[in-house]
């Protein structure tokens, strides 16, 4: 089976349908305005409410209420409610599927927590958009959901290998397959037409030493997904921790003391963001 096989074999999962679509159509478009962006959101009344709430938590800390749409795509910007919206409805298109060997909830939390904490060090960082590794960092795993719904049953040998050969599950997915989640993933986001940025970090996520055109964002989701691995902040499955090459943080240019105060800025958002999306 070739990674084109995995998205041709079901389109449901590979795209959007009702006001999923329509919502991200808009979305996409580079001239829509804030009530352009706003009248798409309004489609569906939970995304809608999932954003809201999302404009009022900490994260953003603003000191009086969002209480409108209108005045949160405003306050918050264009991009970075695109960036909010999506990630919302992503969630919302994958979160029930019955996936064979995954914990849904598991794997969402770990995908919050990789986009917050990568999130986290953008803004340590000084990042122009910080939201857009959030995006970034939430679909990240997004090729593990359709590699196990594709395996089915076949899912056993994927484990059977992890745990003759005790080594990380994106390298049993590369001896089953010939290829990982990851290159299923960012071949989705291919197709998606999300930026080139966040399709190269999805790429590479698992070896950030092969990005070329966006080697930072790359490395800021590799290590936000290996910190949340070590602190089990859900799972998509993997049980041991990626390891993380020296030349990673450099590329990234933090001090390591600082990834302390990142965690810590992660961990008091991460609880209230994770029920927001999974309530």
């Amino acid at each position: 089976m070739t990674v084109a096989e995995f998205l041709e074999k079901d389109d449901s999962l590979c795209s959007f349908s009702g006001s999923y679509n329509t919502i991200f159509t808009r979305l996409s478009d580079p001239t829509a305005n804030v009530a352009g962006i706003t009248e798409a959101v309004e489609l569906d009344p939970a995304i809608a409410a999932k954003t809201l709430r999302m404009a009022n938590s900490s994260l953003y800390g603003f000191p009086e209420p969002i209480d409108t749409l209108h005045r949160a795509v405003s306050i918050i910007g264009l991009q970075q409610m695109r960036q909010i919206v999506l990630s919302t409805i992503v969630i919302e298109h994958f979160r029930g599927l019955p996936v064979i060997g995954v914990d849904m909830e598991s794997f969402w939390r770990h995908s919050i927590a990789v986009g917050v904490l990568s999130r986290s060090i953008a803004r340590f960082r000084r990042e122009a958009n910080i939201e857009r590794l959030y995006l970034y960092g939430i679909m990240h795993d997004l090729g593990r959901l359709l590699l196990f719904l594709r395996l089915g049953s076949r899912t056993e040998e994927l484990i059977n290998i992890r745990e003759r050969d005790q080594c990380l599950l994106y390298e049993a997915e590369r001896e089953l397959l010939g290829f990982d989640h990851a290159a299923i993933g960012s071949a989705l986001l291919e197709e998606w037409g999300m930026a080139p940025a966040q399709v190269e970090a999805t790429r590479y996520h698992h070896a950030p030493e092969e990005a070329r055109a966006f080697p930072v964002e790359t490395a800021i989701v590799h290590v936000a997904d290996s910190i949340a691995n070590s602190l089990r902040l859900g799972s998509s499955g993997e049980r041991f921790v990626p390891p993380v090459a020296p030349e990673t943080f450099d590329r990234i240019g933090l001090e390591m003391a600082v990834y302390e105060d990142i965690i810590g800025h992660a961990r008091k958002h991460l609880d209230q963001m994770q029920t927001i999306l999974l309530d």
